[in-house]
């Protein structure tokens, strides 16, 4: 399934895109706020690796995954963003979006999360979704209220304390 915004292609990943992704995933800033934090920057090559054949395996088990979030001008990845099924969190599904820095402050996060929101709501007929972000993460908890996800309550969540998000069919 692919999904075409103003500026972002979202299309399930490929093995080709390890080595862009791996990228991404070992820029400490880009990882500070993710679970492991700049300690995973180390393990990027293999992560990228593992987190592709996942994403890429869960459209056929699962039915939705994160897309690889590319630029349609230039055909560049920028990272992954879209939903999530979190099973272990009593198979509630969230909007997540993680972003290479060159990609930040130009609404890109905001275009992913958005698309994501509709395609949960129409194409895949979710009732609710969630958004988890770190409480000192001002543009993530920006681009979560943005997306019409309101302030839930603080919780702790992939081992980090987060803000969750909520948002309804309305």
């Amino acid at each position: 399934m692919i999904l075409e915004t103003a500026r972002l292609r979202l299309r399930p990943f490929v093995a080709a895109d390890v080595p862009a992704y791996a990228a991404i995933r070992a820029d400490p800033e880009v990882m500070r706020p993710m679970p492991g934090g700049v300690a995973r920057c180390a393990s990027a090559a293999a992560d990228a690796a593992r987190l592709v054949a996942d994403f890429a395996a869960q459209w056929g088990t699962v039915g939705c995954a994160p897309w690889a979030v590319e630029e349609r001008a230039s055909g560049a990845l920028l990272g992954h963003g879209g939903l999530r099924l979190l099973p272990d969190l009593g198979g509630e599904t969230e909007i997540l979006y993680l972003l290479t820095r060159a990609a930040w402050g130009r609404g890109l996060a905001s275009e992913v999360a958005a698309a994501a929101r509709d395609a949960g709501f129409g194409r895949f007929g979710l009732r609710r979704l969630v958004g988890y972000a770190a409480p000192g993460n001002a543009a993530s908890c920006r681009v979560l209220e943005k997306t019409g996800l309101a302030f839930e309550r603080e919780v702790e969540v992939f081992g980090l304390a987060a803000r969750r998000t909520v948002i309804g069919r309305g």
